[in-house]
């Protein structure tokens, strides 16, 4: 991972204000596709406006209404947006020295995105925003032990999980529209060689990028299996629930609720919104695109369990789903039949009875990287080089960045056991090769081509970015309160 020892404070103000708006991108649900509803109480807004336009100075709000910070657009920003903003940071232990100028100038940011992907039509859905917002509260939860639905509400002091969901339902429909403002702005933009070549040499080499400590590896996974019998159950199940719908009228979205194990989507009646290049299972993919509206799907399996999928609404390219999810049982003679067979395996790769690759090609079960050898490659970057410290846990767990540390090139682990994260039931069985470890360095432009190309590339998109949120805060009609007055990062937006 690069890291700049020094650069422009501006700049990486801006990035992280694009990159978290990006993070909340790729929500996928839709039942509705419908313009947010970003009306404000029509007698608040008057009486903001009113306030704006009687001052001294026409640019600055000169006395205070009902907590309002700010308006820009559309959108009025509250104190106790900033102050709720604060509250998550804090609670996350990210505010370090960020201040309420920071929060301020994110926010604007975010509304001005928003505002004008209104303007220029683009939509988020209904779904999509409740999925969004379902991911973050099971999120929430798994933060504090698995917290009940009312020890959620008490902890962020609301009166029920329903309100709460109502808050984060307006702040993920504004951080998904701002997410789809910008990536309309920067899926055209490119890089050549030439400007790779301009932009690291533009550094001062004591300014130059930073890599960190990387590793290479290859690993075999095996998973506990079901029975047959196990299997056989679930699709029967499923099969009743659908046989159900289709015959006896029975509500869709009521099975879901009651029988599904998809903790993001059950709550909602397991409702997504799909499109073809969104990074669904293919298995789930060719169900939701080979339905009719209406239509229930047979048992189907994905790696995520057993399905049964129902196409709610066809809109264009999108299909607006519902589905079923369960796990087979799978019993602990199961589990200890997969470790069986994986230490067997090692056993013969230590003493030289076949390779590592060999070994991998023959028993894992992570397909990914079965065909491979078992080499692993960083799912973002695309390069078989990792830098463990910075590596989504999803992708590599810890217990198995915890092994690697502890091994010499061309070690092979211990086999590290994880039950699955999603709730299934199944456990992994998983050892690892080290094949290269590379000592943290100045980046060279030849052998760290890929990483500087990459930071080229968002360096560009940045800076396109930067451009129209000048051009767009000149034509946009903004006001700020005066406890903003002394926020130098602010002057650009007081007009």
């Amino acid at each position: 991972m690069m890291q700049f020892k020094a650069i422009d404070s501006r700049l990486i103000r801006s990035w992280i204000s694009v990159l978290l708006v990006f993070a909340f991108a790729k929500a996928g649900s839709a039942q509705t596709t419908t313009t947010p509803d970003v009306q404000k109480d029509e007698a608040i807004k008057q009486e903001v406006l009113a306030a704006l336009n009687d001052t001294v100075k026409p640019t600055k709000i000169r006395r205070k209404i009902d907590g309002v910070s700010g308006v820009i657009g559309d959108y009025v920003v509250l104190d106790s947006d900033i102050e709720q903003e604060i509250m998550a940071l804090k609670r996350e232990n990210q505010m370090g020295d960020l201040t309420k100028c920071d929060i301020m100038e994110s926010l604007l940011g975010s509304k001005l995105y928003a505002h004008h992907a209104i303007q220029d039509s683009i939509t988020v859905s209904d779904a999509e925003i409740e999925s969004q917002t379902s991911q973050r509260i099971e999120y929430f939860k798994s933060r504090l032990n698995n917290a009940s639905d009312e020890e959620l509400a008490a902890y962020y002091r609301k009166d029920n999980i329903q309100q709460l969901r109502d808050e984060l339902n307006v702040i993920n429909r504004d951080q998904l529209l701002a997410s789809r403002m910008q990536e309309r702005l920067t899926e055209d933009v490119q890089i050549t060689p030439e400007e790779v070549r301009q932009f690291f040499y533009s550094i001062p080499e004591d300014k130059r990028p930073f890599i960190n400590s990387e590793v290479e590896i290859a690993r075999i996974v095996v998973n506990s299996k079901p029975s047959e019998e196990s299997i056989q159950e679930t699709i029967e199940k499923l099969n009743e629930y659908r046989n159900d719908v289709l015959n006896n009228g029975a509500n869709f979205a009521a099975k879901a609720t009651l029988y599904s194990e998809d903790i993001g989507t059950e709550r909602q009646g397991g409702v997504l919104s799909m499109r073809r290049s969104d990074p669904y299972a293919k298995e789930f993919k060719e169900a939701a695109f080979s339905l009719n509206e209406g239509e229930i799907s047979e048992p189907f399996e994905t790696s995520f369990g057993w399905h049964i999928l129902y196409v709610e609404k066809v809109r264009g390219q999108i299909r607006d789903v519902r589905h079923i999810l369960l796990y087979p049982y799978i019993s602990r003679s199961q589990e200890a039949k997969a470790k069986a067979k994986l230490d067997a395996m090692r056993d013969m790769i230590v003493q030289g009875d076949t390779t590592f690759a060999d070994a991998a090609r023959a028993i894992s079960d992570e397909k990914e990287t079965a065909e491979k050898g078992g080499q692993f490659v960083n799912p973002v970057t695309g390069e078989n080089l990792l830098d463990l410290a910075k590596i989504a846990p999803r992708y590599i767990s810890s217990s198995i960045v915890s092994s690697v540390q502890f091994l010499q090139e061309g070690d092979v682990s211990g086999i590290i056991e994880e039950k699955d994260p999603r709730g299934t039931g199944s456990t992994s069985f998983t050892i690892v090769n080290l094949i290269r470890k590379v000592k943290d360095h100045e980046a060279d432009y030849s052998s760290d081509y890929g990483k500087i190309k990459d930071l080229a590339l968002r360096d560009k998109q940045v800076k396109k970015i930067e451009k129209w949120r000048e051009d767009k805060i000149k034509d946009t009609y903004i006001k700020i309160g005066d406890d903003f007055d002394d926020c130098e990062l602010l002057i650009e937006w007081n007009k």
